[in-house]
């Protein structure tokens, strides 16, 4: 895999392996070279363009959706009417009045950002996705809140105040608004500086004095329930579930359930869990084109 700007951070010793393994919040100052990420200039083509479709955008403002009716067009496609294009005149609109522009899925399309989002999915235990937020001077986004993820910013043009709350071990496993704002500490992020916020870390973060610009990617573990259903996976791949009720056709029901409880009580006890994690992963990298 090819060098990126976090390869040196990510690495055995580097400063955001670092702060994973110690869950820590870190900001690391002007350490981001910003070429090649993508621009202002970049995002105005976008919009004007008009070609991006959902999943690839939401608008937001204080956390609330504007209607769909205002953000998003109907266009004739080689003859068939397609759904959910943006509406360019809408969004412009609600940019004017203060919402941000979130950008989703960006690993998808921008070169860079994919290459930096795969080097993250190769270093850590979760699987990474990216997002930009362009956010107009004096607004925010999104209400004070906390990710079902580990957080990696890196600001890219503008400058933005980031208000953190709690500490990691207030942290919840999911998302969610319930968040302690009495402990308030204020990072101030320009372009090129870099932020980590561990697991449900709570923030928010609002532009400055102009258009801001920074792009997130969130890291995010396998919960339980997604462990168990690649352990139940990779156990019914085995045929064993088959094996542990052949002769068994004319038992009860409970009978043959607890045969097969057993069998994958044994099957998980000689389990390498190095690979359970890794399918887990595997399914949560795989992006779900219909979301």
């Amino acid at each position: 895999m090819s060098r990126t700007a976090l390869t040196g951070f990510v690495e055995s010793g580097g400063a955001l392996r670092t702060a994973y393994d110690r869950a820590e919040p870190v900001v690391l100052r002007q350490a981001v070279d910003l070429a090649g990420f993508p621009t202002t200039g970049d995002v105005a083509a976008l919009i004007d363009g008009s070609l991006l479709r959902r999943p690839y955008f939401t608008v937001l403002q204080d956390g609330v959706k504007p209607p769909d009716s205002s953000v998003i067009a109907t266009r004739r496609v080689a003859g068939a009417t397609v759904k959910g294009f943006m509406d360019t005149d809408g969004v412009r609109h609600h940019l004017a009045s203060g919402a941000t522009l979130k950008l989703n899925q960006v690993e998808d399309w921008h070169p860079l950002v994919g290459a930096i989002n795969a080097e993250l999915n190769s270093c850590f235990p979760a699987a990474s996705k990216a997002f930009l937020f362009y956010t107009p001077a004096g607004k925010r986004g999104m209400l004070p809140h906390r990710d079902g993820s580990r957080v990696v910013a890196i600001q890219l043009e503008g400058e933005k105040e980031w208000h953190l709350y709690g500490t990691p071990s207030q942290a919840a496993a999911d998302p969610g608004l319930d968040i302690d704002t009495s402990r308030d500490e204020v990072v101030l992020m320009r372009p090129g500086d870099l932020l980590y916020l561990p697991h449900g870390y709570g923030h928010a973060a609002t532009a400055v004095d102009q258009t801001s610009l920074h792009v997130t990617f969130t890291l995010t573990e396998p919960f339980p329930a997604a462990l168990a259903s690649a352990l139940t996976a990779e156990w019914v791949a085995s045929g064993r579930p088959a094996a542990a009720l052949a002769g068994r056709e004319a038992e009860p029901s409970a009978a043959k359930a607890k045969a097969l409880l057993d069998d994958l009580t044994q099957y998980a006890s000689a389990t390498d869990s190095r690979r359970v994690l890794e399918r887990a992963l595997r399914s949560a990298r795989t992006r779900d084109a219909s979301r």
